[in-house]
């Protein structure tokens, strides 16, 4: 066999893509690429990962792969194998906790890419909240609205932690709770006095110190 080179890579990768496999082949490449996983070239690691991804073999051998390219130590190659996971659906709800880590990896699309794909799982993500809500703070607006159409997408199973969210020192994280508790759960009475007395405690802040702070429009709202 050739030596595992990006441009050796590259023509399997293709091949796969473009002409597809044998099954006897695939099962081969699937234990060839799993090992590649393990290859001390990222841009090797990372092509493994595309190929993985669609290679015909069933769905949950390829996230269990892919699972393992998120804990890959090149950025390049958990942000890969993040958005890749997304395109299984349901199938990959036994990564949500891979996922999950992948919330609080320390590259921002890593972060991203596992908030989309936590997002196609709808309620299944529901493991993902904590993590999620902690996203709004993100400093990128792109990531903020990925991690909270992810939230509106698990349901009322995010109320609680954006409940939580509701505590926090500052703001703009609270309203963007407030809008989002708004969004899911509008009609409940628990939510609604959370966010009156969220709206309260800023207003006491507010003359406390004095200063005309602007309050956010969601927590105005009753």
């Amino acid at each position: 066999m050739e030596p595992l080179t990006p441009q050796v890579m590259h023509k399997l990768v293709f091949t796969i893509l473009v002409h597809g496999l044998p099954d006897a082949q695939s099962n081969v490449a699937y234990e060839v690429l799993l090992e590649t996983q393990n290859n001390p070239n990222p841009q090797v690691r990372e092509l493994a990962v595309v190929a993985l991804a669609e290679l015909s073999v069933p769905a949950a051998k390829r996230v269990a792969a892919l699972a393992k390219g998120m804990r890959d130590a090149s950025a390049r190659v958990r942000r890969r194998a993040a958005r890749a996971m997304g395109d299984f659906g349901v199938q990959a709800i036994p990564a949500v906790p891979a996922l999950v880590i992948g919330l609080h990896d320390a590259d921002t699309s890593v972060r991203r890419n596992c908030a989309g794909t936590l997002g196609r799982l709808g309620p299944a993500a529901a493991p993902a909240v904590t993590g999620l809500v902690n996203l709004l703070a993100e400093p990128e607006t792109r990531s903020r609205v990925v991690a909270a159409t992810a939230l509106k997408r698990v349901g009322r199973g995010a109320v609680p932690a954006l409940l939580v969210g509701l505590r926090n020192a500052d703001p703009e994280f609270r309203a963007r709770c407030a809008n989002l508790l708004n969004y899911l759960a509008a009609d409940d009475d628990e939510v609604n006095n959370a966010i009156r007395a969220a709206q309260a405690d800023k207003e006491h802040c507010r003359e406390m110190s004095g200063a005309d702070h602007f309050v956010p429009h969601a927590l105005t709202t009753s």
